[in-house]
């Protein structure tokens, strides 16, 4: 049996609709992916960028309870008798440096450090090794060497570093300003040209040598009292 020429027509016409559908559909597919593959790359490192707040305040409280107890205050005793190997600024610098390292090991139960001067000794021309008991009974040795001036604590010999530190000159105000001419005209030393005084010629000897020779003198000048005296006097 044939079928009308009008329903074979409007089936060809939907297969036709369908196929553009078809093709409609995978554009806008991929127009989509293109997009997706553009834009969330971009949108991903943002985030990165921008972390987010609570995290942030997460990760903060995190380190405030893992960090431990910072030691401030400690009781340094004997430390006077260290006055025999360093100044009082390297003496300061010392006790800046105790709390710092104890801190660092986590021994902040520590309050005090008492000198042990009878336990110095010298493991090297260089080196000068110190011992101080502390408040638990244990004794921590500091080792000082001599070159570098710098502090080192523990078996482990830690250095906290010197950081720079400087001490500053005390400088006196009150001395008058000098110009560079008149440092020029001035002898080594910065005293101005004085003339020694001369001093007196001895007296001892003196009036004898002249006695002696103006009698000289005398004696040439009188033929006479020479002939007299039974001396020849030739013309």
């Amino acid at each position: 049996m044939r079928l009308p020429r009008s329903i074979g027509f409007s089936r060809r016409n939907r297969g036709a609709l369908m196929s553009r559908l078809k093709l409609i559909l995978s554009i806008l597919l991929m127009l989509f992916l293109l997009l997706v593959a553009i834009f969330l790359p971009s949108k991903l490192r943002e985030q990165k960028e921008t972390p987010d707040p609570e995290a942030q305040e997460e990760a903060a409280t995190q380190e405030e309870t893992t960090q431990p107890e910072e030691l401030t205050e400690m009781d340094f005793l004997s430390f006077e008798e260290l006055s025999q190997f360093f100044s009082s600024a390297q003496t300061a610098s010392l006790k800046e440096q105790f709390p710092l390292y104890l801190t660092l090991i986590g021994r902040t139960d520590i309050t005090s450090a008492e000198y042990l001067p009878d336990e110095t000794g010298y493991p090297d021309t260089t080196t000068v090794e110190l011992h101080f008991l502390l408040s638990d009974d244990s004794t921590l040795p500091v080792f000082y060497d001599t070159m570098t001036g710098a502090f080192s604590f523990g078996e482990e010999r830690t250095v906290l570093g010197t950081s720079g530190k400087t001490y500053e000159k005390p400088v006196v105000d009150t001395l008058p300003s000098v110009s560079s001419s008149e440092v020029e005209q001035r002898q080594e030393g910065g005293y101005a040209d004085v003339t020694a005084p001369e001093s007196p010629a001895p007296d001892t000897g003196t009036e004898e040598t002249g006695t002696t020779q103006s009698g000289t003198s005398a004696n040439a000048a009188d033929p006479a009292q020479n002939t007299q005296d039974g001396e020849e006097v030739l013309p």
